[in-house]
């Protein structure tokens, strides 16, 4: 009787320590009968996270972290976790801190290396993801900033309505009166309209008419437009070959006028020889005082001619 009551308090303290030790896995949210391995990563901004949150490869929990800690000496975070051991953790291997603290969604987000890559061993240190990776911590982060801008702009609209109103509170004030203007010219708008949609109706008959004629038109000349098509087409290629001959002329006559005005040729140095023109010039005052001289005394020039006899 007596080893019975011992073999019950036995077995008692044993589900006990069994159920404590499941009990407390279970909060740590460990796996309760497959091992873990442990890591650990250091990081500027926990982000709220604290023991027990998840940690997930490509959106699936493969763990909990277990421990959350501010080292002073390297003024950094260290971050302890399991993962379960039946993932395989390689060498570059990223970890980042993920979610928003004030959605309760805080995490690790293990982003696997090549799968080719060693494993790091259990208690070794996992790299940080690079920086701006997760666009929600990176929101979060700038909450209060966003926040104040937000708050700023906010107080500058506020400012604008407040002034808009005593604008349009007043009378004799500009937005007022285009206000006015705009309503009045809204107005004669739709009188007009409303005078006009008869005729407007018309010019709408009219065009369909205009369109189904034309319509009409092309069923019936439909070969002929397309001759006509062709003709065209034709027409634009020699003027197209056209155009290509005028630009070649054109190239040469720049080529030409560059010549003229570098003063190379007979025309470049008449164009650009000052001398030359003031040769040419006193040649031609100087014969027409031989002309005028000519008038005067023509005895002069012709006493020196003999008559020629012609046979």
């Amino acid at each position: 009787m007596r080893f019975a009551n011992e073999l019950k308090v036995g077995l008692a303290i044993v589900v006990t320590v069994a159920i404590f030790v499941f009990g407390i896995r279970y909060l740590k949210d460990i796996p309760l009968f497959s091992g873990t391995s442990g890591y650990y990563a250091v990081v500027d901004d926990a982000g709220g996270l604290i023991a027990g949150n998840p940690v997930r490869v490509s959106g699936v929990k493969v763990g909990s972290v277990t421990d959350v800690v501010y080292e002073q000496e390297i003024d950094s975070i260290r971050v302890r976790f399991k993962v379960d051991q039946s993932i395989k953790v390689p060498f570059g291997t990223t970890a980042e801190v993920a979610g928003i603290d004030a959605l309760g969604g805080v995490r690790i987000d293990l982003s696997l290396g090549h799968r080719g890559n060693p494993a790091i061993p259990p208690g070794g240190r996992v790299d940080n993801a690079p920086d701006g990776a997760d666009i929600l911590a990176e929101v979060s982060r700038r909450a209060p900033e966003l926040a104040n801008k937000a708050d700023s702009v906010l107080t500058n609209l506020d400012a604008t309505l407040s002034a808009t109103s005593e604008l349009l509170g007043n009378p004799s004030s500009d937005l007022r009166r285009t206000i006015g203007a705009l309503r009045g010219t809204a107005s004669a708008l739709e009188t007009t309209i409303r005078e006009e949609s008869a005729h407007l109706g018309g010019i709408l008959e009219n065009l369909e008419s205009i369109s189904g004629s034309f319509k009409h038109a092309m069923d019936e000349q439909g070969d002929s437009l397309s001759y006509a098509v062709a003709d065209m087409r034709s027409s634009m290629q020699s003027l197209d070959e056209l155009m290509q001959s005028l630009k070649t002329t054109t190239a040469r006559l720049d080529a030409v006028a560059a010549k003229i005005e570098a003063g190379d040729g007979t025309l470049g140095k008449l164009i650009n020889d000052d001398g030359l023109y003031v040769h040419l010039d006193s040649a031609v005052v100087s014969l027409n005082q031989v002309l005028v001289d000519f008038k005067k005394h023509p005895r002069r020039y012709l006493r020196e001619l003999k008559i020629v006899d012609i046979l």
